[in-house]
Parts: structure tokens; C-alpha cells; sequence
């Protein structure tokens, strides 16, 4: 991604974190200059295709209440400014805001569209946690917060043991039921700010920001033992191997700490399954 698109991409991030009434604050004081700059300009000129602006800013970013709002308004400043003239009459009048109003309409269908295409393509359809695409989006743009900050964070790469068996011996539906109820009860164990990822048939990881080894080696004991629990309680015979990653000062990439984490389910898994590994980097092993 370029410079501009990557401005791009945060401008339009940071507008649609202002909320609805902000940005039809926008729009409103957008039409309004528009209006004051038609009302001083020569009549030979015709702005209606700039008071398309804020109406799309308006229908984007707020809404289509909003953006028929400002179509109305817009409408009227036109009208006005043009009222004079001898072509103008009534159904110019309200060609010009059936024009206005199918923008509206057309992008708001556009906004609708993209934002579902935009959460398939960073979610796990099954789970509704997010895919690897968005994890990694999101995890290292934190990473970049908190090497600034010097503060650590953890990652956990979870990986469930014999997940095949449970399909095998009660089909697949039921091991569909088991991702679910795992994802359930991170949700529950875990923070607004950690991220939870499917990045495999029954593989996960876990973002915990700011948190140092101390602490994540709590929240992951208890997350390991209410799963046990789980699985018992539903008789699936299954258990997980974890592998956890502590970066101590924030100045870790993602790829590495991913792929050490991973390493230590490996060894989880060839002795014995069941276990949780942990790891400083840089640092020790325990």
C-alpha cells in the first residue's frame, strides 16, 4: 500500500470514529459554503454536480437520513440562486433533487455492500472471530504503539488436540460446535483489547497487548483449564497445546514471535499434548 492510500485509508477511519452527527456537521457547513459561493457567482455558472459533495460525504459517512437531509437542503440553495432564470420551473426543481436523492441512494447501497465485503474478507465465517489477514492488520499496527510505548505484549498459538476425533466419532457439525464453544469461552476470558484469530482448522491465536509474561501466563492457565473443563463437561476428549510468546519491550515482529509461538505448541504436542509452553524473546524458555 502507498503513502496516499495508507492517508487515505486513515482518514477515512479517523471520520467514521467522529460518528453520525459530526459528520453531518460536515456536510452541513459544506452546503452552506457551497450555497454562499453559488449566490456570489455569475448566474452562467451552475454548481450543481460540487453540491454532489456533500451530499456523498453526508450519505458516507452518516447515512442516508442524513444524506436526503442534505439533498433537501442543497436543493433548495440551487432552486434559489436559479430561480430567476426562465428555464428554471418547477420540474428542474425536482429533477435536480431526484438526481441528488439517487446519489444518495446509490451510495448508500455502495456503503451497505462494502462494509459486508469487507467483514467476509476478515472474518472466520464459522466463528466470527477474525481471519489471519485481519489479525496481522491489526496486530502490528499495535505493535507499532507499543514499541513506541516500551511496553511488552504476548501472543498465544493454540492448537487443539485431537479435533479429528471429534469429527470422526460425532461429525463434523459437532466439531463445528466445539470451535464455537472454544472462541465463547476466550471471549469471555479475555479483554476488549486482546484479538482473537482462526487461523487454521482448530488453530488459533491470541494478541494480548501491554502484557508481560507474569500475566499472561494467568489469563492462559485459566483459559486452559475452563476449556478442559468444557470438553469434559461435553464429553469431546479433546485438550489444547498451547504455545506462548512474551515480547518484553514491544520491539518484536509479529512473523517471528508467530513462529516461535508455534515451534512451542509443536514441542507441546510431540511430548505429551495438553501442556502450555512459554517464552521470553528475547529471553528464556520455561
Amino acid at each position: 500500500m502507498s503513502h496516499f492510500e495508507s492517508f487515505i485509508s486513515r482518514y477515512f477511519r479517523y471520520l467514521a470514529q467522529q460518528g453520525r452527527g459530526f459528520n453531518t456537521f460536515i456536510g452541513l457547513l459544506c452546503s452552506m459554503l457551497l450555497g454562499v459561493l453559488d449566490l456570489f457567482t455569475p448566474i452562467e455558472y451552475t454548481f450543481s454536480f460540487l453540491y454532489l459533495l456533500p451530499i456523498s460525504f453526508t450519505t458516507w459517512f452518516a447515512g442516508w437520513r442524513a444524506g436526503f437531509f442534505i439533498s433537501i437542503l442543497c436543493t433548495a440553495f440551487w432552486s434559489q440562486y436559479h430561480i430567476n432564470e426562465v428555464s428554471v420551473a418547477a420540474w428542474n426543481v425536482l429533477s435536480t433533487f431526484g438526481i441528488f436523492c439517487v446519489v444518495t441512494v446509490m451510495l448508500y447501497r455502495i456503503r451497505q455492500l462494502w462494509e459486508t465485503e469487507s467483514t467476509l474478507s476478515r472474518t472466520d465465517p464459522l466463528t466470527g472471530v477474525m481471519n489471519l489477514r485481519a489479525f496481522t492488520e491489526l496486530v502490528e499496527y499495535e505493535i507499532v504503539r507499543l514499541k513506541r510505548e516500551g511496553s511488552p505484549f504476548s501472543v498465544a498459538y493454540i492448537d487443539l488436540d485431537n479435533f479429528k476425533l471429534v469429527n470422526d466419532r460425532f461429525g463434523h457439525r459437532k466439531g463445528d460446535e466445539l470451535l464455537k464453544a472454544v472462541v465463547n469461552c476466550l471471549a469471555v476470558n479475555l479483554r476488549k483489547t486482546d484479538a482473537v484469530s482462526r487461523i487454521g482448522g482448530d488453530e488459533f491465536t491470541v494478541f494480548f497487548p501491554a502484557t508481560d509474561a507474569q500475566a499472561v501466563k494467568v489469563v492462559t492457565q485459566k483459559i486452559r483449564g475452563e476449556l478442559s473443563e468444557l470438553s469434559h463437561t461435553n464429553h469431546w476428549a479433546t485438550t489444547i497445546s498451547m504455545g506462548v510468546v512474551t515480547c518484553v519491550n514491544g520491539a518484536c515482529k509479529l512473523d517471528d514471535i508467530i513462529s516461535i509461538a508455534d515451534k512451542l505448541m509443536y514441542e507441546v504436542k510431540n511430548s505429551g499434548k495438553n501442556n502450555v509452553l512459554y517464552a521470553e524473546y528475547p529471553g528464556k524458555q520455561s
